[in-house]
C-alpha cells in the first residue's frame, strides 16, 4: 500500500491518495488557502490530470476551498463524492457566483457548477466499495456543515482520516462514540493539526459564544454580523442570541444567505430546533415596512464583503443611532491583521463601522491540542501517526500523547509493514 499526502505541513491545499496494488482513492483536492500570493502550483489541468491519473474516486471531507477548491480540474471519468447537504451548498455557491459580470469567470463559474452537480453523495456510516479498498464516512463537528472523517480498509490495514474537526461545536457530542464503538484502534491515523500553531489562543465553546453574543445584543439594538455564510453552528449561535432578545427581532440576510438557512433548517433543522432558523427576512433597500419594522424592534443582519452589502450598510448606518449599533467581527483574525493572509475587502466593511461599536468574537473550527491528544488514545495508532494541516514550525508531540505514540509520529518518507508514506511537501507525486 502507498499513502502519498500533497502538503502536509501547511494548513490547506490538502490532497491524500491511497493506494493497493490494483486501486487507488484520494480523499481531498484542496487550493492553497487565500493569500496575496494566491499562486497554486497545482491549479491547472494537467497537473490534476496526471495526479489523479488511475484513481478510483476522490472524496472529500467537507466543502472548504483548501479541500475542495481543485474539484472542478477533475477529468469527467473520475467519479467524485461529497456529503448530501455539502453538495447542495457548493453547487448553491456556484450557482451565485455564475450571476457575476465577468465572462471568463462566469464560465469558469458554470463549469464548476455543473461539476458540482454531477458529484455523487455518501451517507454516514455507510460503506463505500471501490476495488479492494473500503471506505466509511463518519459526521464530525466542523465549520463546515456535513463534514467527515474517513476509515479506509484495504489490505488488511485501517487507515483514518481525520479530515478537519473540532471537540467544542454543538455537533461534537458524538465524536467520542463513534471513535469507541465505530471506528477502534486503526493502523494509521492521518490527522490534522491546525491549532498547534496557537496555543495561546483561547478556544471558546459555540454555547460560550451564544451566551457572550447574547449579552451584547441586549445592549445594542442593531447587530451586524460578519461570519461564514455556510458555517451552521456559528450561524446557529448568532441566531439563539438573536431569538433570546425581547421584543421579536428579525433576522435579515439578502437571498443568497436565505437559501443557505433555509437549506439547514430543512436538513438539520429537522432533527435539532438549535439549526431552525424559521423566518428569514430578505433585505430590500425599497422594502419601507421591513426598514420600518427593523428600526422599531432591531434587527440582526448576517452581513458578507461584497459591493451589495456595502450599498445596504451605505443607506442604514446613517439612521441608527451609533451607541446602539453592533458589529460583530466572527471570522480568523489573520484574514484582518496578517498581511500574508489579509482581506481588503473585510477589512473594507470594517470600515463602515468606523463610528460604532466593533467585537471580534470568534470560535476555531478546528480541534484543540487536547481533543488531538484523545484522538490519539482513543485509535491508539498501531504503526504510525501522520500529522497534516499544521504549520510546518509545529511539533504534534507538543499535544501530550505517552511517549510510545510519539515514536509513531511521522513527518518524513516511512516505510512500515507493506506501507510506504510519501509526504510530498510542494511539488506533485505521481503514483
Amino acid at each position: 500500500m502507498q499513502i502519498t499526502i500533497q502538503r502536509p505541513a501547511q494548513i490547506g491545499g490538502q490532497m491524500t491518495r491511497i493506494s493497493t496494488h490494483s486501486t487507488s482513492i484520494i480523499i481531498d483536492l484542496g487550493h492553497n488557502l487565500p493569500s496575496n500570493d494566491n499562486k497554486d502550483a497545482l491549479d491547472n489541468d494537467s497537473t490534476i490530470a496526471e495526479l489523479t491519473q488511475g484513481c478510483s474516486a476522490i472524496l472529500y471531507t467537507h466543502y472548504h476551498g483548501d479541500h475542495i477548491g481543485l474539484f472542478h480540474r477533475v477529468p469527467d471519468s473520475i467519479p467524485q463524492y461529497i456529503g448530501p447537504v455539502a453538495k447542495q451548498i457548493v453547487c448553491r455557491k456556484y450557482q451565485q457566483l455564475c450571476c457575476l459580470p465577468e465572462k471568463e469567470c462566469s464560465a469558469a463559474f458554470k463549469h464548476a457548477f455543473r461539476t458540482a452537480s454531477n458529484m455523487k453523495i455518501f451517507q454516514a456510516k455507510q460503506t463505500l466499495y471501490f476495488g479492494d479498498i473500503a471506505i466509511t464516512p463518519y459526521f464530525v463537528s466542523h465549520s463546515a456543515y456535513d463534514s467527515y472523517m474517513f476509515l479506509i480498509e484495504a489490505e488488511g490495514k485501517k487507515i483514518l482520516h481525520t479530515g478537519d474537526f473540532r471537540g467544542h461545536g454543538y455537533l461534537s457530542k458524538g465524536l467520542e462514540a463513534t471513535l469507541k464503538y465505530f471506528v477502534g484502534q486503526v493502523d494509521v491515523l492521518i490527522i490534522e493539526g491546525t491549532m498547534l500553531a496557537r496555543p495561546e489562543e483561547k478556544v471558546r465553546t459555540e454555547m460560550e459564544l451564544c451566551q457572550e453574543a447574547t449579552k451584547q445584543m441586549n445592549v445594542h439594538k442593531y447587530s451586524f454580523i460578519h461570519c461564514s455564510s455556510t458555517d451552521i453552528e456559528r450561524l446557529a449561535s448568532f441566531k439563539n442570541a438573536n431569538n433570546r432578545i425581547i421584543p421579536k427581532r428579525a433576522l435579515i440576510t439578502d437571498a443568497f444567505q436565505k437559501d443557505i438557512l433555509d437549506l439547514f433548517s430543512r436538513t438539520a433543522g429537522k432533527q435539532s430546533s438549535c439549526f431552525d432558523f424559521g423566518q428569514v427576512f430578505t433585505y430590500n433597500e425599497h422594502n419601507q415596512k421591513l426598514k420600518e419594522w427593523m428600526i422599531t424592534n432591531g434587527f440582526t443582519m448576517f452581513v458578507r464583503a461584497t459591493p451589495k452589502f456595502h450599498s445596504y450598510l451605505d443607506h442604514l448606518l446613517p439612521i441608527l443611532p451609533a451607541t446602539e449599533t453592533l458589529f460583530i467581527y466572527s471570522m480568523w483574525n489573520g484574514y484582518i491583521t496578517n498581511g500574508s493572509t489579509q482581506n481588503t475587502e473585510y477589512i473594507r466593511l470594517q470600515e463602515h463601522f468606523a463610528n460604532n461599536k466593533i467585537l471580534h468574537l470568534h470560535t476555531s473550527g478546528h480541534a484543540t491540542a487536547e481533543v488531538l491528544r484523545k484522538v490519539c488514545n482513543l485509535t491508539n495508532p498501531r504503526l504510525a501517526i501522520i500529522p497534516i494541516h499544521r504549520e510546518k514550525s509545529t511539533d504534534f508531540k507538543s499535544i501530550g500523547i505517552s511517549p510510545s505514540l510519539q515514536e509513531k509520529i511521522i513527518t518524513q518518507d516511512y516505510s512500515m509493514e507493506g506501507i510506504d508514506v510519501i509526504l510530498a511537501p510542494t511539488s506533485h507525486t505521481r503514483q
